[in-house]
């Protein structure tokens, strides 16, 4: 029994393979031991389509708009099941799954779920599934690459937040909504604890434009060391920092560990000039290393009023007299408010049905004036502001998040190749033609300079 139980507490995901092909002996014992699950009835109606050719993986991802995660996954399998009755199938199909996660280890592969696949209408016209078959996901196998081997276990919530004896508990659980002042700093930690490890450790998971990008390296450029960026979570922005020293500050360790594997896996020639560091709201300053640049980059919307006032005092209080702060943030503008309006309208206020700007925690776009009076009650005196962009560089991955939604049925709304047509170079076009010009309070983006 402790086997049994080691084996199903050593089991992780990885989305990182080595080149390794997965032998086709080794799939069908995985299948052999899927077939012992339980099912419904006794009826064994399910079916696994392995896909190991990589064209047709290829074609999953580009014709039914499934995560590109199956491309490089050495093989793909689809677990069916006879679809007479919607909940036996996902029950039975389920179940085979649970068994195929444990059974691949034996073999030295690594089998993880997925349910981004992409379209069903696309993916059974591809693999010539029947149409009364229901899809219960998608499972990638391969043998683990070094980074995914290297990778720490992902935290598990304790069994006293998830059990109840005979009656549903109802418990504090976290409020999902867009608006950070919703949102308690344990809220924040205990969100990103987990959901950091969505995939492997280090991806991009920020939804940015290169505008945008593009602007923290200009407001970043003349900024003097070390540099502080508060709150990294992905670390996205640090390929944009100037070539000097950073410190990265997150909430969690666990946010911190995917900076770190961010620097390594983005930018691995400048891991060496950045520090890690962890949040401890209850210091007198931010953190006890030296800065003379403190820099919000995109996460400052995200915070609760509570949080981002203590940070700000934190900051005033470690920043040297010439020191500086850095707000690179998203703001309301009128287009924006419109299209946030619209969103909660058609799919409520919880952020987990849209999937943007949710790696972090709540999303909103800051209000400039009260922004201002943060700043100003934190100790800031020395304030200057450049608003940008008109029209929210954000909107060329709206309208990407958009036909992704589409197109995969909407299994997902995120694909890390862009669409190309009509519409996506209109909507280039514009950005390129409002370039960076300083638009004041039109601007859906503002850059907030401070000094002490």
């Amino acid at each position: 029994m402790s086997t049994l139980i080691e084996a199903i507490q050593a089991r992780k995901s990885i989305r990182s393979f080595a080149s390794k092909l997965v032998p086709r002996e080794t799939i069908e014992r995985i299948i052999d031991a899927a077939t012992y699950a339980p099912t419904n009835c006794n009826q064994q109606l399910w079916h696994f389509i392995a896909v190991d050719d990589q064209s047709l993986k290829e074609r999953i991802v580009n014709e039914a708009a499934g995560s590109t995660a199956l491309a490089r996954a050495p093989a793909v399998i689809f677990v069916t099941y006879d679809g007479w009755n919607y909940k036996e199938a996902l029950q039975g199909a389920s179940l085979a799954v649970g068994h195929m996660l444990l059974a691949a280890p034996e073999y030295g592969v690594v089998a993880s779920p997925l349910n981004s696949y992409g379209s069903d209408s696309a993916i059974k016209r591809i693999l010539g599934i029947p149409k009364t078959e229901v899809i219960c996901c998608a499972v990638t196998l391969g043998f683990p690459d070094e980074r995914a081997l290297g990778a720490p276990p992902v935290p598990r919530r304790p069994v006293g937040e998830v059990l109840h004896f005979n009656t549903f508990t109802k418990k504090r659980g976290l409020p999902y909504a867009y608006n950070p002042d919703r949102w308690t700093l344990e809220n924040l930690r205990h969100y990103q604890r987990y959901y950091c490890r969505k995939t492997f450790l280090g991806k991009e998971m920020d939804i940015m434009s290169s505008f945008e990008r593009n602007l923290v390296k200009r407001a970043l450029g003349s900024a003097e060391s070390p540099l502080l960026d508060v709150f990294s979570y992905d670390g996205a922005y640090l390929r944009e920092f100037p070539d000097k020293p950073i410190i990265a500050l997150d909430l969690t360790k666990e946010t911190s560990e995917y900076t770190e594997a961010a620097v390594a896996l983005n930018v691995p020639h400048d891991s060496h000039r950045v520090t890690y560091a962890v949040y401890d709201e209850n210091a007198q300053m931010i953190t006890d290393a030296s800065f003379r640049t403190a820099v919000f980059n995109y996460k400052f919307e995200r915070l609760p009023t509570a949080l981002a006032t203590r940070t700000l005092q934190q900051i005033h209080a470690a920043l040297p007299t010439d020191g500086a702060l850095i707000i690179i943030a998203r703001k309301s503008n009128l287009l924006l408010w419109f299209f946030f309006r619209v969103i909660k309208m058609f799919f409520g206020n919880d952020m987990r049905r849209t999937g943007i700007y949710n790696f972090f925690g709540p999303y909103r776009p800051l209000r400039l004036s009260k922004t201002l009076r943060v700043l100003r009650t934190a100790g800031f005196t020395d304030i200057h502001w450049s608003g940008y962009f008109p029209l929210p560089p954000f909107y060329e991955q709206i309208y990407q998040m958009f036909r992704q939604y589409l197109k995969s049925e909407g299994s997902s709304y995120l694909h890390r190749t862009p669409f190309r047509d009509p519409m996506s170079r209109i909507l280039g076009w514009c950005m390129k033609v409002q370039g960076f010009m300083r638009v004041g309070r039109l601007g859906s983006v503002v850059v907030i300079v401070c000094k002490k």
